[in-house]
């Protein structure tokens, strides 16, 4: 959820908003909207691998969120300070976790799994859109090491 509080009246859609009301934006509901995202409850990283192309009709995909169909860092002068420094670590950063890890899943016990549904997206209640089940990756070194 995102708060803000109006401070001017204004009207969107069929409705008028009163200056001073405190308005919660459901961004957990935005990322889902099936509108917008081609089988929104589907993991499906790849969708934004491209983000000038669409994945739903006409929806550009916008982490910055000027569009309003992604909110991962919030939006206006109030979103993540810090949006631009990770938009530039990221890559370095995973790729390196790619480059020099094998990542093996565990079970809450520390058990390898294996199988094609390692990844279980269900959620359980939460602000923050916990997961039910947490994914637990251990890294596994590639290169032995140096002696």
């Amino acid at each position: 959820m995102l708060a803000r509080k109006s401070i001017v009246d204004c009207q969107i859609g069929n409705y008028t908003i009163p200056e001073g009301s405190l308005l919660f934006v459901n961004i957990w509901s935005i990322g889902r909207d099936p509108k917008v995202w081609s089988n929104p409850m589907k993991l499906n990283p790849e969708r934004f691998l491209k983000p000038n192309e669409s994945d739903g009709p006409g929806i550009n995909i916008d982490v910055k969120g000027f569009n309003y169909k992604l909110l991962p860092f919030g939006t206006g002068r109030r979103g993540c300070p810090g949006i631009n420094l990770a938009m530039q670590e990221l890559p370095t950063t995973l790729a390196a976790m790619i480059q020099c890890f094998n990542w093996m899943v565990v079970n809450p016990e520390g058990v390898e799994m294996k199988g094609n549904d390692l990844v279980d997206m269900s959620e359980r209640p939460g602000l923050t859109a916990p997961r039910a089940h947490d994914l637990v990756c251990v890294p596994v070194a590639r290169c032995s090491p140096v002696s």
